[in-house]
């Protein structure tokens, strides 16, 4: 932020005003709030349903693996297009570690999930994740849709280079299947398994991708240090060479 505006403060502070960001923000929230919730109420007091305990459980582990799988794509997508641009190239690269931790995060959900599917043999659990299933498509859609209006919301002044908002609906739409299949759901979206929409976001994204020297792009701390004006006509008083 502090390499493209003098103040980011300004900028940050819209973020809570934008209808696009907080509508993805509760989403996010809410089954951990319930889960939090319940929980408390069920070890610290005694109260509740040990089913519906485990049935908020499995759907905040969907909610973390939407998160991590779906979620970022969009904004993740957006840095590593300016990246490929060799615009902001220091900022994507470091969008892009983040974007491998999440990916670690979001290999634990699946394991977790799957465990309980193929090998835990609960069968309480199983009978949780049968019932739930029509509500997860419907969490993983709210996401979906989200994500769209969130590109549109970018987009909506015009395109860039190699990216719009039209193949970011196809991105996240080709992500959802992906995650989907992965925890033995099925893809609900028409858009090819195979083909990804945006092919050059995997470079970013694989971890042998990107290993660049220095002097072949900007150092971050360096140019933040160029835009800082916080030297006083003061500062090297008495300084003599």
């Amino acid at each position: 932020m502090k390499n493209v505006y003098p103040d980011p403060t300004a900028v940050l502070d819209t973020i809570v005003q934008t209808p696009e960001i907080m509508a993805r923000a509760k989403t996010v929230t809410e089954s951990y709030d319930k889960f939090i919730t319940y929980a408390h109420k069920y070890h610290m007091l005694g109260k509740g349903d040990r089913k519906e305990l485990k049935k908020l459980l499995y759907l905040t582990l969907v909610n973390v693996n939407i998160l991590e799988g779906i979620r970022f794509y969009v904004s993740f997508a957006c840095s590593f297009a300016f990246g490929e641009l060799k615009l902001m190239e220091g900022s994507a690269k470091i969008i892009s570690l983040i974007a491998r931790d999440e990916n670690l995060h979001l290999a634990v959900s699946q394991n977790i999930i799957n465990n309980y599917r193929n090998k835990e043999n609960d069968k309480e659990m199983l009978k949780i994740m049968k019932e739930c299933e029509q509500q997860v498509y419907d969490m993983y859609d709210t996401a979906v849709q989200q994500e769209k209006e969130w590109a549109k919301y970018l987009f909506r002044e015009g395109s860039m280079i190699g990216l719009n908002d039209t193949l970011l609906n196809q991105y996240v739409e080709f992500m959802a299947n992906k995650r989907m299949r992965a925890i033995g759901l099925k893809g609900p979206y028409d858009v090819s398994s195979t083909n990804n929409p945006l092919p050059w976001t995997t470079h970013w994204l694989n971890s042998r991708g990107l290993q660049n020297a220095p002097q072949e792009t900007e150092i971050e701390s360096y140019v933040v240090g160029g835009i800082k004006q916080d030297v006083e006509t003061d500062s090297f008083k008495g300084f003599k060479l």
